[in-house]
């Protein structure tokens, strides 16, 4: 039995039992006592374990069925506030939108198995549609509205969908990424003014009244654990973003876990659906009975004042690099974020100092953060009490994991690792990539991160580094090959690296290349960072500036050594640090 303080109470923890302690004035008072998230180690094993709790709804059943009958448990309830226009929706009104969805789909020619994209930010109209697709078994493929054409195309071409929902904004971003990944798909516009034109079919067609929305019955679509509900973008350990398959069952074994549903809110996010952040708030909120507000804004400080003081918000999600960008914004000081009680963060290191500097400036919150992959979603949080300063937390329920060495070993406590987990649903792997779902995935179920992490003796997980290549910019994940074909396209050109150099400031990881020049051949800075920028999109500029080395480290393989090449770049930096260009957000 272990004793953990936070904040004015003590914790004292068995496997199965935590008594929270309030102390003061010599006395303790019991407060709760409760199995909560807490994870257990076996030595024999040498895998970590999340509490073993089955969740409050059976993930056998079909995702839109289930959402649909919680929606009819309390139909006067305020379900969705979009912020801009004020317009609520009640459960009632969403579910029979989300019915009106389904049957007009159909009525449209679309079933079971047809893929449908998502291209939008969050609209009013934005959860009935995919709850409608839940409904007909048509699974979602939920891209950035901001897309380049390049980056939507790619996508396009490995989940081919046979409907894409559009912004106005967008919808020709749209049809040319179609073009582009030779798919004949029809296009749906979903603008909050319903007359808004440019797609194939109407928003208002889709959401059209049937007059039968009383006798819909969700038909069974088969196992949940089979049956593909969404294909969210991931860009697994290396190479270009790659589809994962999430199933009926996962999401909701993953979205009903919360047990004090009286005590939580789905926080406030800018995140649309392309993110799981975004995602898995849009299926929280029903099942844990409780408003969700949506902005079709994209973030910035003021914009995030605003909303919380017209709405009272009390919790808000905002990765590492918003955060940084709220505490530097001048109106910090005048906005009324008094309601805020909890501030989550995740999608990147969350340093203590910037926690600190958070609740020093929010007093009546406290911050919380995550960590998770979109391959098994929820992993482990610090936000159920337990904290220790650099840690992201104790592992959520049912979740397990183990740490592996370079030579495939499994380490204990305090040793460094790759980290596994498994969780009790097996992810369906990566859409039409056989090759890289073997890489991410054993067959007893374990999933690799390509993060590298270890736990400490009281079971507190702490990132280290990641060992996978991809870079991570403000959420966006970004294939460092991507951008070194683009660099190699410039003749004077022999060979290219990038990778991501961790900015303090802002908290995110700047793009940064290290080139190797052909002989007899000049190059500078400034035509690389211009020819990047105008290939590609913007957040994957070269922030972190250009270096040039005479000859770039390579394995005996041939292979680049691109933890050398980081450290280099560290270097270079350190002894000016003006070669970093944050600018532009």
């Amino acid at each position: 039995m272990r004793n953990f303080h936070y904040r004015q109470c003590v914790w004292v923890v068995s496997p199965q039992l935590v008594a929270i302690v309030s102390v003061s004035a010599n006395r303790t008072h019991l407060i709760q006592s409760t199995a909560i998230m807490f994870t257990t180690y076996d030595s024999r094993t040498k895998i970590w374990s999340g509490v073993k709790m089955p969740g409050p709804f059976n993930p056998q059943a079909n995702l839109g069925h289930l959402i649909l009958n919680v929606l009819e448990r309390n139909p006067s309830m305020v379900a969705q506030v979009s912020v801009e226009s004020g317009v609520e929706l009640t459960c009632e009104e969403l579910r029979l939108r989300s019915i009106r969805a389904a049957q007009n789909l159909t009525k449209l020619g679309y079933q079971q198995g047809d893929m449908i994209g998502f291209a939008v930010r969050n609209r009013e109209n934005v959860a009935p549609l995919v709850y409608g697709c839940f409904l007909i078994g048509a699974p979602v493929n939920c891209v950035d509205p901001d897309f380049t054409v390049d980056d939507m195309a790619h996508m396009f071409r490995i989940s081919k969908p046979t409907l894409v929902m559009a912004d106005g904004d967008n919808v020709e971003t749209v049809k040319r990424a179609c073009r582009d990944a030779e798919i004949n798909a029809k296009i749906v516009v979903v603008a909050d003014d319903a007359d808004c034109d440019g797609g194939d079919i109407s928003v208002k067609d889709v959401l059209q009244k049937t007059e039968n929305e009383q006798f819909f019955f969700p038909p069974y679509l088969g196992d949940s654990e089979k049956l593909i509900a969404a294909v969210v973008c991931s860009s697994g350990t290396t190479g270009m973003p790659k589809g994962i398959c999430l199933s009926h069952a996962h999401i909701i074994h993953q979205s009903a876990l919360i047990c004090n549903i009286h005590m939580y809110r789905t926080p406030f996010a800018f995140s649309s659906l392309y993110w799981v952040s975004g995602f898995y708030q849009l299926i929280q909120s029903p099942f844990n009975n409780c408003p969700r507000y949506i902005s079709t804004r994209r973030f910035s400080p003021e914009a995030l004042f605003e909303i919380v003081e017209k709405y009272s918000i009390t919790h808000v999600f905002c990765p590492p690099a918003q955060i940084a960008m709220i505490l530097q914004s001048p109106q910090l000081g005048e906005a009324n974020l008094s309601s805020i009680k909890t501030f989550y963060s995740a999608g990147g290191p969350v340093s203590p100092g910037l926690r600190q500097s958070l609740e020093k400036q929010i007093p009546s919150c406290r911050t919380a953060v995550g960590y998770g992959t979109s391959e098994i979603g929820y992993i482990a949080t610090d936000a159920f009490g337990f904290m220790r300063e650099g840690s992201v937390g104790m592992l959520a329920t049912n979740i397990e994991a183990k740490l592996l060495d370079d030579d495939g070993n499994q380490v204990d406590m305090k040793e460094h690792g790759v980290l596994w987990f498994r969780y009790p649903i097996k992810p369906l792997g990566y859409l039409h990539n056989e090759a890289a779902t073997d890489e991410l995935l054993t067959d007893d179920g374990w999933v690799s991160t390509g993060d590298v992490g270890y736990f400490d003796d009281d079971s507190f997980l702490f990132l280290v580094d990641r060992k996978k290549e991809i870079i991570k910019y403000k959420s966006y994940q970004i294939s460092p090959a991507e951008i070194e074909a683009v660099i190699e396209q410039l003749p004077e050109v022999a060979q290219a690296c990038v990778v991501g150099l961790f900015d303090p400031v802002m908290h995110v990881d700047l793009p940064t290349a290290v080139v190797q020049i052909r002989p007899h051949c000049t190059l500078v800075e400034e035509r690389v960072v211009e020819h990047v920028a105008n290939k590609l999109a913007e957040f994957k500029h070269l922030r972190g500036g250009v270096f040039f080395m005479d000859e770039l480290p390579t394995t005996k393989s041939g292979k680049l050594q691109r933890y050398e090449i980081r450290k280099y770049a560290e270097m270079r930096v350190g002894k000016n640090a003006s070669k970093i260009h944050p600018t532009g957000g």
